[in-house]
């Protein structure tokens, strides 16, 4: 990559949110953000950003139908997309999966355990810990 990666972060909580943005600007990855789907789906268009980080659980579209916008929009199909959910349910996650997320980690998770998830993508992240 010749220039630095970017990722989009869809995530509802506000807690979330913040751990995730707030971890970035440790690994010196920019991110931007977005509570909503639409949202989301306006950045991914016009960012087209390296990554997504999506939450199933958004206050106006669900996820899933974010994922197969996504998924199935010439622009947005290749980038790669981590769920992240909450849910305890396996369904859950493998719908996730099912609609085109590339995998997907569940709430509450470990700092480690994000950077595992998105060195998959950006092998030269290093962390700062």
């Amino acid at each position: 990559m010749d220039r630095q990666p970017l990722v989009l972060v869809v995530e509802q909580n506000l807690h979330y949110l913040e751990l995730v943005n707030s971890y970035f600007k440790i690994l010196k990855l920019p991110c931007i953000c977005a509570k909503q789907g639409v949202k989301a789906l306006i950045l991914a268009q016009t960012h087209q950003p390296d990554l997504i980080l999506l939450d199933p659980a958004l206050p106006d579209l669900s996820g899933l139908q974010v994922i197969h916008y996504l998924k199935h929009t010439q622009k947005t199909m290749a980038i790669p997309i981590i769920g992240m959910t909450a849910s305890i349910k396996e369904q859950d996650g493998n719908n996730l999966l099912l609609a085109g997320a590339d995998r997907y980690i569940r709430k509450p998770f470990y700092l480690h355990e994000l950077q595992i998830a998105i060195n998959c993508y950006f092998s030269n992240l290093k962390s700062s810990n």
